[in-house]
């Protein structure tokens, strides 16, 4: 199953690409927004990953493009800082389907990959 996510903390990238691995997820990870879409654009992916803490995304710009992007079907997972609640209802109101705190993807990102991956 391809993924691709934007990720800002290397530290995450690395706990996220060792999930993907265990979990049997092709995983690509993007360096910004515009390569994600590229991306997206290319392998055509069942989740996206996107951390609202990254300095290139707008979620209510971003997302709109990258969801008319990837298949029907797809998901598009956002996570950010608890205590950015703004941040977070505005992917959820750009079209997020999943939208939770930087925390909750941290304890639960084995469990959404491999549900992702059969």
């Amino acid at each position: 199953m391809p993924a691709v996510a934007l990720i800002s903390d290397l530290v995450m990238q690395s706990q996220v690409s060792g999930a993907a691995v265990r979990a049997g997820v092709s995983l690509r990870i993007a360096g910004s927004g515009d390569a994600l879409l590229a991306q997206a654009e290319s392998v055509r992916p069942r989740l996206v990953i996107l951390d609202l803490s990254h300095p290139t995304i707008d979620p209510g710009q971003f997302v709109p493009r990258l969801k008319s992007i990837i298949p029907a079907g797809g998901t598009v997972l956002a996570f950010g800082p608890h205590v950015h609640k703004g941040l977070l209802s505005a992917a959820a109101d750009a079209g997020c389907d999943l939208v939770i705190s930087r925390g909750q993807f941290h304890a639960q990102m084995q469990e959404i990959l491999e549900r992702f991956a059969g």
